[in-house]
């Protein structure tokens, strides 16, 4: 397996510049500078080419769902990036739209100069339109480097209706692709190391408070402390969960919990927005069992979600979340990610007849999408889990399963409940508008699913959750004492936006 066999895809069939100025990596998706892939990509380019590198990191202001929440997010991690690259002598140009409109056509001029443009190659929300149309607008060669996964999505063939199928081809993939992960710390040659002047005015990071409040955002979804962004903020995380909640994953991760006494991560925000790598993750997680190598992988457990990368329950287990269910959504996406914008074009046959038979069913309950974003429920259960997902950005993983089928079954058809549920995962959580989010929402209508019995009313043969069940698996009162502790459900505001370049 080489690099840019297994990663690199060309977007548009222009050649390289021999006169640009330099290579330009512009920073989508992997917004870090270090284990990506894209970034090496970008470094071995310049050692080819005799040219500087410049990494590019662009944040606007109408990307859809827009909110302070999100930019605060995303600018401590450029704050971070700005950070590493003086640290690694590259030329880091931060662009921060403080207008509407002002950055019209700066990607493309900066495409121009350039020599070669790379950058990540991530299949979700509006990263693969940006991408090509910067492609098909400029006249230099573009490329995109797959760096969301440890194997590359292009070794694990056709799209798979269920994780059993993929899990093998991952499991057979694993040891190449760790041989051939990205640098921990990139490889800088001289060549990429020239100062350049940046045509803008680079955004201001060292004061984010003075920067943000100039920045015309939607405020009504406020940024969560606990949870800042950016790599080292990432690590700490990942130490942290190593140390204190690894153990015990295997049995107790679907517990409800508070964060910090939950048995899960909580880097999805992270790896959302590439301020950690996946690698680093896995990488860490299996050093937790000692000096684990790729020797220790178990040929005679491939296919199995136990004791394939080592005998330790926990660390399989989480790495059968990370890797398997995680690729599933990057790997669906890469070749149907146009199909998330109905029900009709998303979900297999069996799931669209049996919600299309039981579409006329009386609902129990049925609420507008207001009550849903205030937490206004009948339910205390499903309450809860909105409020944490408003309060903090994220919802405890067994209790976002719960929170999608409720919305199934208390919506007016299945379409007004794929659409509130997007709106609501998308608006208030920090992982959002990301392939797992997408396909996590279609698991609760059926997709990598199957059919099962009794046929219920409104969900007919889709999978059924209940609080009632719920609360019989589990003990809710900690966790329901947790969520009353949470700043009330925030107020409504603007949502939706026009889709332009340099989004989350």
């Amino acid at each position: 397996m080489t690099r840019d066999a297994a990663r690199v895809r060309r977007v548009n069939a222009r050649p390289e510049s021999a006169g640009g100025d330099y290579v330009l990596y512009w920073m989508q998706a992997a917004r870090r500078l270090d284990h990506n892939h894209a970034l090496d990509h970008a470094l071995a380019e310049s050692g080819r080419l005799g040219k500087p590198v410049v990494v590019y990191e662009g944040l606007r202001l109408d990307y859809p769902w827009a909110s302070l929440r999100l930019h605060r997010f995303i600018l401590e991690g450029m704050q971070a990036n700005a950070q590493a690259a003086e640290a690694l002598g590259l030329d880091y140009w931060p662009w921060v739209e403080r207008r509407p409109g002002e950055g019209r056509g700066l990607l493309a001029g900066l495409a121009a100069r350039a020599a070669l443009v790379v950058t990540d190659d991530f299949p979700c929300f509006i990263v693969p339109g940006q991408t090509e149309a910067l492609a098909a607008r400029v006249e230099v060669a573009v490329v995109a480097v797959d760096t969301g996964s440890v194997v590359p999505l292009s070794r694990l063939g056709a799209t798979v209706s269920a994780a059993a199928h993929l899990r093998p081809r991952i499991h057979r993939a694993f040891a190449e692709a760790w041989e051939h992960r990205a640098a921990a710390r990139p490889r800088v040659p001289a060549t990429a190391t020239r100062t350049l002047a940046p045509p803008f005015e680079p955004a201001p990071l060292a004061d984010l408070d003075a920067l943000i409040e100039t920045l015309p955002v939607d405020r009504s979804v406020p940024p969560v402390a606990a949870t800042p962004g950016g790599g080292l903020a990432a690590r700490r995380g990942l130490a942290d969960f190593v140390a204190q909640r690894l153990r015990g994953v295997a049995e107790g991760r679907s517990h409800p919990a508070a964060p910090t006494l939950a048995h899960q991560s909580g880097l999805s925000p992270y790896l959302h927005f590439g301020h950690i790598a996946i690698e680093e993750v896995v990488e860490r997680v299996l050093m937790s069992t000692g000096e684990w190598s790729p020797a220790v992988l178990n040929a005679h457990a491939v296919g199995r979600r136990e004791n394939f990368f080592c005998r330790d329950a926990d660390v399989n287990s989480f790495l059968d979340e990370a890797l398997t269910w995680r690729d599933l959504g990057l790997h669906w996406h890469r070749a149907r990610r146009a199909d998330t914008a109905s029900l009709e074009t998303a979900l297999p046959a069996w799931a669209r007849a049996t919600l299309g038979a039981h579409a006329a069913d009386r609902r129990a309950y049925t609420y507008t999408r207001a009550e849903w974003e205030a937490g206004a429920t009948h339910d205390p259960l499903w309450n809860a889990a909105q409020r944490e997902l408003v309060a903090t950005g994220t919802i405890h993983n067994y209790l976002r399963m719960l929170w999608g089928k409720k919305v199934i079954e208390w919506s007016r058809t299945p379409e007004e409940a794929y659409a509130t549920l997007v709106h609501l995962n998308n608006k208030y959580a920090l992982d959002g508008r990301d392939p797992n989010s997408y396909t996590g929402i279609l698991w609760c209508f059926g997709l990598f699913d199957r059919p099962w019995a009794p046929e219920r009313k409104v969900l007919g043969t889709v999978r059924y959750m209940s609080s009632e069940n719920t609360a019989k698996k589990f003990k809710l009162g900690p966790y329901l004492a947790y969520t009353a502790t949470l700043s009330p459900v925030a107020g409504r505001g603007q949502s939706e936006g026009a889709t332009r370049a340099d989004a989350p």
